[in-house]
């Protein structure tokens, strides 16, 4: 009897607490109803009205979309017949164009191509502004959308319309999607049989990294570069990320640990305030080497990490250009019983000096984004477009070089006048008298 007059008090306690959690609970279903009444009554409208019968959940989908589309560019509604061709390419297994995209007052542009890629090939140039791909016009589109328009299967081919930076008349290319390189490090030129030859300055031992993005076998890549440098006791190393769009966050913070051996390297900050910190180590740290790090408005994401990482630390000096200001954290995350997911920005990256890299719309109109150089120099577009055009004709491999010998070298080093400015840098850094730090 006891036990059965327990058993009711807790079923009369159940009840008692629903009751009283019934206005608040009420009063949020209201507040959805309200919010979304419109998309059910458009959603029912056009299935009894629409001239054409609608078996599928093509509204549900594009309503999705619009709302990913009004947080950010960055942001979108991967359906699922599209999600594991999305996976097999966030793998890093996946056929394309090989372009970064991102957002500028509005405007799709080309971040960087990846070099290498069949949209480097075909003459895609950072800074381009993208027009239309196959036909369809971009206005309104974000980034997520653009991107899922130039995937597709190796051997197709997409049509994309672009302007190049400084020029008035667009141009359209025909490019045949193949699998994009994920070979992110370069040298300075490459000896006969094809290695890259990592010194620029032989005399006084200054060394030359180009890292075209961040994939999860970078710093494998860039670790045996060094210690080829290194080997050859560098004294200083230039570390190029110029048309670097970024990539995977941890490669970066790895880099930067390579030169710092304690305290903060990155954060992210989410709307609540959470923060996920990086902390440099002090295994495997190069602290004796002069470091300067090449930047122009088309470093973006993991290449900014690095090189905000390093100048808050005042580890390096920043030579070029103000960066492009992509420093967000995008999640996949699925929806619950459902095969769909979002791709979703969840939170911004943080240097240890607490400044955040992504250009909002708070922040655009002041200096409070990005990464900006130590040593300012601005190039002109046809500036910008000869140096790409340079490291094209150098990444297609030996045999192909149209000039790669010591004339050819210098006469690229004159052209280049960030370059030229680094290797200044570099040399005052190696005689102790830099005006920027050790």
């Amino acid at each position: 009897m006891y036990r059965h007059n327990l058993i009711w008090v807790a079923i009369f306690g159940v009840i008692v607490l629903m009751f009283l959690r019934l206005p608040p609970m009420a009063a949020k279903q209201d507040a959805v109803v309200n919010t979304y009444s419109a998309l059910v009554e458009v959603d029912a409208l056009a299935k009894q009205q629409f001239v054409d019968p609608i078996t599928d959940d093509r509204l549900v989908d594009g309503a999705i979309r619009g709302m990913m589309f009004q947080l950010d560019p960055y942001s979108g509604y991967i359906a699922p017949q599209e999600l594991p061709a999305f996976e097999r390419r966030s793998r890093g297994v996946f056929s394309g164009v090989g372009i970064e995209i991102g957002m500028l007052d509005g405007q799709l542009m080309v971040i960087a191509p990846i070099e290498e890629s069949p949209a480097a090939r075909a003459g895609v140039l950072a800074g381009d502004a993208i027009l239309a791909i196959d036909g369809r016009d971009l206005d309104g589109r974000s980034v997520f959308e653009a991107e899922e328009l130039l995937v597709g299967p190796s051997g197709t081919a997409v049509r994309i319309r672009i302007r190049h930076q400084g020029q008035r008349q667009a141009k359209e290319l025909t490019i045949v999607r193949g699998p994009v390189s994920l070979k992110s490090v370069r040298g300075f030129r490459r000896h006969a049989d094809g290695r890259w030859d990592y010194g620029i300055d032989p005399e006084w031992r200054i060394g030359y990294i180009r890292v075209a993005n961040f994939r999860d076998n970078t710093m494998h890549e860039f670790d045996a570069a060094l210690r080829t440098l290194l080997d050859q006791s560098a004294r200083a190393l230039i570390l190029d990320l110029r048309f670097n769009p970024g990539g995977v966050m941890h490669p970066a913070a790895e880099m930067v640990d390579r030169f710092v051996d304690q305290g903060l390297i990155l954060s992210t900050v989410t709307r609540r305030g959470a923060v996920d910190e990086y902390y440099a180590t002090p295994e495997n740290t190069v602290g004796d080497l002069k470091l300067v790090v090449l930047v122009n408005g088309s470093s973006a994401s993991s290449a900014e990490i690095v090189a905000g990482a390093l100048q808050a630390r005042k580890r390096a000096v920043i030579v070029g250009q103000r960066s492009f200001g992509k420093g967000s954290v995008q999640h996949l995350i699925h929806l619950s019983g459902h095969r769909a997911a979002i791709k979703l920005t969840v939170a911004y990256y943080r240097l240890p000096d607490g400044s955040i890299i992504h250009r909002t719309e708070q922040n655009s109109a002041s200096d409070a984004w990005g990464v900006k150089p130590d040593v300012g120099i601005v190039l002109s577009d046809e500036e910008v477009q000869a140096i790409q055009v340079a490291r094209r004709a150098l990444d297609v491999g030996p045999g192909e070089i149209p000039d790669s010998s010591a004339n050819g070298l210098a006469l690229e080093i004159a052209r280049d006048r960030q370059l030229r400015e680094a290797l200044e840098v570099a040399r005052r850094q190696i005689e102790n008298r830099s005006d920027f730090g050790d």
